[in-house]
């Protein structure tokens, strides 16, 4: 069986290579026929040598286009924008309108510069899913995203039942705050079958800061079995709207923890973690409290807030030489007239405490 399979290996090489001898290389129809029946085999390398020879013959856009296609194919992005560049005119080709948008993507060329063909190619045909959505995301990367979902809606209005589309249109409705919209969009995608864990991911982010913590919990309670209760994205959110509902309150500081557990050093998202955890041991255990801004305290750089809130730890602590360094900080940091009041009142009982007992 081995034997047949090499022969029939060797059957095709040698027809191949015969193809190949029998192209006039004079001619630059030949040459054009045998690049097309390279592009065919998906044989980029030998179709773009034979076009370029091709184009060193005849001048013609039909070569040019081919020549663009395999450039493409074979990550020359910029030399594949470039042909496509010039041979577009004002009735051109959508598929030279495609082609270039690809390839301008590709090339990550200035994204007002991609904008530009984009919505030549839309204007042409809005069903073309790809383009619309590249179309959309550039549009939502300029934070234009009310132009974002005009185009999708032109789609939309032809075809309400595209996931990949719906799913762009309830991202844009979550970034333009219009949460309950984001909401429907997200469960009509997930009913239609879009089961991931981005979509039960942001469905419960929309439900979160639309104050609807059940809705919020379910949704991201299931994005959390859905990544192995591994993503500590999922799990931050899945904390924080824990620690919204009473009787999770606790269970929510353990789901922050793990997901510090998971997260990549990131100092912003582990201070917003850190201030979550230590807010919720305020009032239940101050030295827990005080633990977790301290290590707030480790990651950034000192401000009145925080300051403030470790001198009040250090207080219920009842170490008021540790208080009183902390407020003399949020002296210099705070702006606050009435909390500096507070403040500096504070600072004198401290002081005159310690004159009387002779300290």
């Amino acid at each position: 069986m081995k034997h047949i399979i090499i022969l029939a290996l060797l059957a095709v090489m040698a027809t191949a290579a015969k193809a190949q001898q029998n192209v006039d290389t004079t001619d630059w129809n030949s040459l054009y026929s045998a690049a097309k029946i390279c592009i065919e085999k998906t044989d980029y390398f030998t179709a773009s040598r034979y076009l370029e020879m091709a184009s060193k013959i005849r001048q013609s856009d039909t070569l040019q286009r081919k020549l663009a296609v395999c450039y493409f194919n074979r990550g020359y992005y910029k030399k594949c924008t470039d042909i496509c560049l010039s041979v577009l005119s004002p009735d051109t080709l959508e598929s030279d309108l495609f082609l270039l948008t690809k390839s301008m993507k590709k090339a990550d060329e200035d994204p007002e510069k991609q904008l530009v063909y984009q919505k030549l190619l839309f204007n042409k045909n809005p069903l073309n899913q790809t383009n619309t959505i590249n179309l959309a995301q550039n549009l939502m990367g300029m934070d234009s995203l009310n132009m974002a979902m005009d185009c999708l809606s032109k789609y939309y209005e032809i075809d309400s039942t595209n996931i990949s589309i719906n799913e762009l249109r309830a991202k844009v409705y979550l970034l333009n705050e219009k949460y309950n919209l984001a909401i429907w969009e997200y469960e009509s995608v997930i009913a239609a079958g879009a089961v991931t864990p981005n979509n039960y991911y942001f469905l419960g982010v929309a439900a979160k800061r639309a104050k609807q913590y059940q809705k919020a919990l379910e949704s991201l309670t299931i994005a959390n079995e859905l990544t192995l209760d591994h993503d500590p994205n999922v799990l931050t959110q899945l904390g924080l709207v824990q620690m919204k509902i009473d009787s999770l309150n606790f269970e929510g500081t353990q789901t922050l923890k793990r997901a510090v557990d998971f997260m990549q050093p990131n100092p912003n998202s582990l201070k917003n973690i850190y201030y979550n955890i230590a807010e919720y041991y305020e009032n239940k255990n101050w030295r827990k409290a005080l633990d977790y801004y301290l290590k707030i305290k480790e990651i950034s750089e000192m401000d009145a807030a925080l300051s403030y809130r470790i001198s009040t730890c250090y207080k219920m602590l009842k170490n008021t030489q540790k208080e009183m360094e902390y407020l003399s900080q949020f002296v210099d940091l705070s702006d606050d007239s009435v909390a500096l009041n507070y403040a500096h009142k504070r600072i004198r009982q401290i002081k005159g405490d310690k004159f009387m007992k002779g300290e």
